[in-house]
């Protein structure tokens, strides 16, 4: 029993401590606050997923927020190049391709993620593009929520 109950108690620790170390993956990691409302892949042109553009809506504020997070292929290791834009389209209904008004940035050598970067857009669309680069091996993926979406 007592040996039960050490295995046990061993297991507990083991998994508080793993929630503990690891990073959290909410809206506040990132600093978005509001509703996730849609994700993108950011991949190599091989097809290798080096993170996600995490897209966010927030009702009581009208802003639009975004972060590019990356995946277990880059985050945590050092010579990682990360980017986000977050752009407010001159379009008011969903389109193929924004006209950029105005944009967010956010750009660096982060371990986990770049962002958050915010758009008060409450009459027009958004579009939101992500690079993130692994220097050490020269490799480079892209996402992008594709042309003037969640408008108004």
């Amino acid at each position: 029993m007592r040996r039960a109950i050490s295995v046990l108690f061993t297991a507990l620790l083991a998994i508080v401590g793993g929630l503990v170390l690891a990073p959290a993956a909410s809206a506040a990691t990132y600093g978005c606050s509001g509703s996730e409302i849609g994700t993108y892949p950011v991949t190599t042109s091989g097809g290798t997923n080096y993170g996600t553009i995490h897209i966010y809506y927030d009702s009581s504020t009208g802003k639009n927020c975004a972060a590019a997070v990356g995946s277990s292929a880059v985050s945590g290791k050092s010579n990682i190049y990360m980017s986000v834009t977050i752009f407010k389209c001159s379009q008011t209904s969903p389109s193929s391709s924004c006209s950029y008004v105005s944009s967010d940035p956010d750009s660096g050598y982060y371990s986990y993620y770049a962002g958050p970067v915010t758009m008060y857009s409450p009459n027009n669309c958004i579009q939101v593009g992500a690079t993130i680069r692994n220097d050490s091996i020269g490799t480079v993926a892209t996402g992008s929520s594709g042309g003037a979406k969640y408008c108004g």
